[in-house]
């Protein structure tokens, strides 16, 4: 009989090792409004008042990146801060403009996802996840962050979503302490996926633990919560959340064994069993753990 262990799946796709296709597809499925508020610096609803006449030549934004890019730059007026945007009244994008092709040469450092292939627009009222350029005094929308148009319906309900992530950022033990179950599963999933979110442009990191009382509150939470699995494009869920957690055998994690059913017998519940095994880990080995948040590795003093 065939073993699956789901995690170890998702832990494959995360450090770049082979996977099935259409699973990675599945798992690289681009993420919700409230993933991408989650884990961009800056969250803002806005107006595009101006285009800039002139292309901005800028090196590339990762990490080690030795090519220059140009850029098209949007001036924005922001209308509503949902996160990271203090008291921004404008805030210029970045979009990324691809050089003209060169027969047999490669194009270096080109952006992926949807986010690259994106022009915007005088007159766009757009709903925007944004992270700073390392080296440039503009932003830009990297990787899967496309923005939402907020005149549609769609975006008028990735709005309302968007806002309730940020109101847990901006205020994580609220939404941690509610009196609802519901309330405070939403808030644990949230700060999960901020704090095991890595680098948008790469870079060395290390992970530091988050206060005991948070931490136990977020592990808490997620027990608490929805526990699904295929849902990779869709919402955040406990399940989801727990999979980035990292956990392993020196935290006391044993993933559970789950054996494929004979035919014609319905399949497992994965994400249920995990989250039985969840919870009973939480009981025993896991009750003093401490979540681990992503950082960018401290720079050694010269």
């Amino acid at each position: 009989m065939r073993r699956i262990l789901l995690p170890a799946i998702v832990a494959a796709v995360a450090v770049g090792a082979s996977v099935e296709p259409a699973l990675a597809l599945r798992i690289a499925a681009p993420p919700s409004p409230g993933q991408m508020a989650a884990t961009a610096q800056v969250v803002v609803i806005g107006k595009v008042t101006a285009i800039e006449k002139d292309l901005v030549e800028v090196p590339a934004p990762y990490a080690g990146a030795k090519d220059k890019q140009n850029y098209k730059i949007a001036v924005v007026k922001v209308e509503t801060g949902l996160a990271g945007a203090d008291k921004l009244k404008e805030i210029k994008v970045g979009v990324y403009q691809p050089p003209k092709p060169v027969p047999g040469r490669p194009v270096l450092g080109r952006p992926g996802g949807p986010a690259a292939a994106i022009e915007l627009k005088e007159g766009q009222q757009l709903l925007l996840f944004l992270t700073k350029h390392p080296s440039a005094d503009f932003y830009l929308m990297p990787g899967f962050n496309a923005p939402v148009d907020v005149t549609t319906d769609a975006g008028k309900k990735a709005v309302e979503e968007v806002k309730r992530v940020a109101a847990v950022l901006a205020d994580p033990m609220k939404g941690l302490k509610s009196d609802k179950a519901e309330a405070r599963a939403e808030a644990a999933v949230v700060m999960v996926t901020k704090y095991r979110a890595y680098p948008t442009f790469g870079g060395e990191t290390e992970q530091v633990a988050v206060g005991a009382e948070e931490s136990k509150l977020i592990l808490k939470g997620l027990a608490e919560g929805e526990w699904k699995a295929g849902r990779f494009g869709g919402p955040p869920n406990a399940f989801m959340a727990f999979n980035s957690l990292g956990l392993t055998e020196k935290d006391g994690w044993i993933s559970p064994v789950i054996v494929n059913p004979p035919p014609g017998q319905p399949a497992p519940d994965y994400a249920a069993v995990h989250k039985d095994a969840f919870t009973k880990w939480l009981a025993g080995p896991g009750k003093d753990y401490q979540v681990k948040k992503v950082v960018p590795k401290a720079k050694a003093e010269k």
